[in-house]
C-alpha cells in the first residue's frame, strides 16, 4: 500500500513538473565590458505561461569561455512569490570548475531573474553557450533535465579605468594632478575656442561672468593653442609584452582547459595608449596607431575628432602578444613609408636585453631623423617587488633582481642617448607620464 502511495505521489509530482524546454527563458549579456571588470549576465524565467513550473526548484548550468571567471552566481533556495524578483547572489562553489549552478524555486506566475557575475581575463570576443536546465518537482520526487541551445558573445576591451579622470584633468589643464611638472605655455592662450563648465582648479580669470549669470553655474572660457599636430602611437606586441604584471594568477572557474592570467604589459600598454589618444583627440590633434611584433600587425591612419577614438579602440581590442621577437627597426621603417609627415611618435615597448639593446638603440636613432620619438619602457613590478624584499631567504633572488634592474637603467640611458626621450613607467600607471611627455613634446615639433 505504501509503495502504491509513493508511486502515485511520484506520478503527481511528475505531472506538476514541466519539461525545461517549455519554459519561457531569456538571457541578457552586455555587448561589451572592460578587461578585468565584473559584468552581469541575467537569465530571466517567466512562468506566466507555464504555471505548472511554480514551486519547482530550478538549477541552471551554463557553458562559458575559459577566459571568463565566475565572481558570483544566483543561489536563493527560498520559495518566490508571484512578484518579479531577482535571485540573490552567492559566492561560486570552490570545488566546482563551473562555479556551481544558478539555483532558486520558481514562482507560480511571474518573472524571476538569475544574475551571474563574470570577470574576463583576456581581451577579445568571448561567449556564453548552451544552458543545461534541471527542474525538480514541488515534492522533490522527480527531476527533469533539458538542454537549451544558444550562444551570446561579449566584447572585452581595455578597461580604461582612468580615462574619465584624464580627460577631466586635461580639460582643466591640471597636469600637476597627474603627478608631473607643469610645462609653461609658449605664446600664451591665443584663440577662443568654446565655453565649458568650471572644474575645481581652473583659473578664476577664465570665468565668463556673462555666461555664469545666464546659466546660473560657473562657466569658463577655453582657448586653443597649437592645433593640427600629429601623434602616432606605436605598440609592441612581441613576446616581452606577454609578461604578466600580476604576482598571483587567478584561475578561471569555468575553464575546462587552460587558466586565466593576470593583465599583461600589452594590456596596460593599450590602456595607456588609448587614454593618451582620447586626451590628444580632445585637444584637437590627429592620432594614428601602429602595432607590431616581428612585422606590422595593425595600422590606423591619423585622424582627428572624438569619433576617431572608437576607430582606435575597435582596432586594437583583440590584439594579443605573440611569441615573436619584436623588430622595432622594421616597424619604424614601415611607419616612415606609410606616414611621411613629421609627427610625435610615442612607442610603448619594453627595454631589450643587453645583447639586443644596441639594435633597439640603432632603430630609435634612425627613426628620430624624421619623427620626434618618445620611448616608454614598461617596467616589471614583480622584479621590483623581489628587489625590495629584505628577507634572508630571498637573498639570491633579490641580488639577481637588483642586477636586472641595474641593467635596465643602463639600457634606458643608452636609448636616451639615441636622440629620443626615454620613459621608465610602471605598466599600470603608464598613462600619466605619457600624457605629460606628450604635453611637453607637442610644443617642440
Amino acid at each position: 500500500m505504501l509503495d502504491l502511495a509513493f508511486f502515485a505521489a511520484v506520478l503527481i509530482d511528475y505531472a506538476r513538473t514541466p519539461r525545461p524546454e517549455t519554459l519561457d527563458l531569456r538571457r541578457k549579456l552586455p555587448a561589451r565590458a572592460g578587461l578585468g571588470q565584473p559584468f552581469t549576465r541575467i537569465v530571466r524565467i517567466d512562468t506566466t505561461r507555464t504555471p505548472r513550473a511554480g514551486g519547482c526548484r530550478v538549477e541552471i548550468d551554463e557553458q562559458f569561455s575559459p577566459a571568463l571567471a565566475v565572481v558570483s552566481r544566483a543561489a536563493d533556495p527560498l520559495t518566490i512569490t508571484s512578484e518579479a524578483r531577482t535571485v540573490k547572489n552567492a559566492a561560486p562553489l570552490a570545488d566546482d570548475p563551473s562555479g556551481g549552478p544558478d539555483v532558486a524555486r520558481l514562482p507560480t506566475s511571474g518573472q524571476l531573474d538569475f544574475p551571474r557575475v563574470y570577470r574576463a581575463a583576456l581581451r577579445g570576443v568571448h561567449g556564453v553557450g548552451d544552458l543545461r536546465v534541471r527542474l525538480t518537482g514541488p515534492w522533490s520526487l522527480v527531476q527533469r533535465a533539458g538542454r537549451l541551445r544558444g550562444e551570446k558573445t561579449i566584447q572585452i576591451e581595455p578597461a580604461l579605468l582612468s580615462l574619465r579622470k584624464s580627460l577631466k584633468l586635461a580639460a582643466s589643464e591640471r597636469w600637476r594632478d597627474l603627478g608631473v611638472r607643469t610645462t609653461r605655455r609658449r605664446g600664451g592662450m591665443t584663440e577662443f575656442e568654446s565655453l565649458r563648465d568650471h572644474v575645481i582648479g581652473d583659473d578664476v580669470r577664465l570665468v565668463d561672468w556673462k555666461a555664469f549669470a545666464k546659466r546660473g553655474r560657473p562657466i569658463v572660457r577655453q582657448f586653443q593653442e597649437e592645433r593640427g599636430q600629429e601623434l602616432i602611437l606605436v605598440i609592441d606586441c612581441g613576446r616581452r609584452m606577454a609578461a604578466t604584471t600580476a604576482e598571483e594568477l587567478p584561475r578561471a572557474k569555468g575553464a575546462r582547459f587552460g587558466v586565466a592570467r593576470g593583465a599583461t604589459k600589452l594590456d596596460h600598454a593599450l590602456d595607456a595608449a588609448l587614454e593618451l589618444a582620447a586626451v590628444a583627440l580632445q585637444e584637437g590633434d590627429r592620432v594614428g596607431l601602429m602595432a607590431y611584433d616581428s612585422q606590422p600587425r595593425a595600422w590606423i591612419p591619423p585622424a582627428r575628432g572624438r569619433a576617431h577614438f572608437g576607430v582606435l579602440r575597435n582596432g586594437v581590442f583583440a590584439l594579443e602578444a605573440r611569441d615573436h621577437e619584436s623588430d622595432l627597426a622594421r616597424a619604424l621603417k614601415e611607419l616612415s613609408t606609410r606616414h611621411r609627415r613629421r609627427a610625435l611618435v610615442l612607442i610603448l615597448s619594453d627595454v631589450a636585453d643587453p645583447l639586443s639593446v644596441e639594435r633597439q638603440r640603432t632603430a630609435l636613432r634612425a627613426g628620430s631623423r624624421r619623427h620626434r620619438i618618445v620611448f616608454t619602457g614598461l617596467d616589471d613590478p614583480i622584479l621590483r617587488a623581489f628587489a625590495d624584499r629584505r628577507a634572508a631567504a630571498d637573498g639570491a633572488l633579490r641580488a639577481a633582481s637588483l642586477e636586472l634592474l641595474e641593467e635596465r637603467r643602463v639600457a634606458l640611458r643608452r636609448l636616451a642617448g639615441a636622440g629620443v626621450r626615454a620613459l621608465d613607467a610602471v605598466p599600470a600607471e603608464a598613462a600619466a607620464p605619457m600624457i605629460a611627455a606628450w604635453f611637453d613634446e607637442r610644443r617642440r615639433l
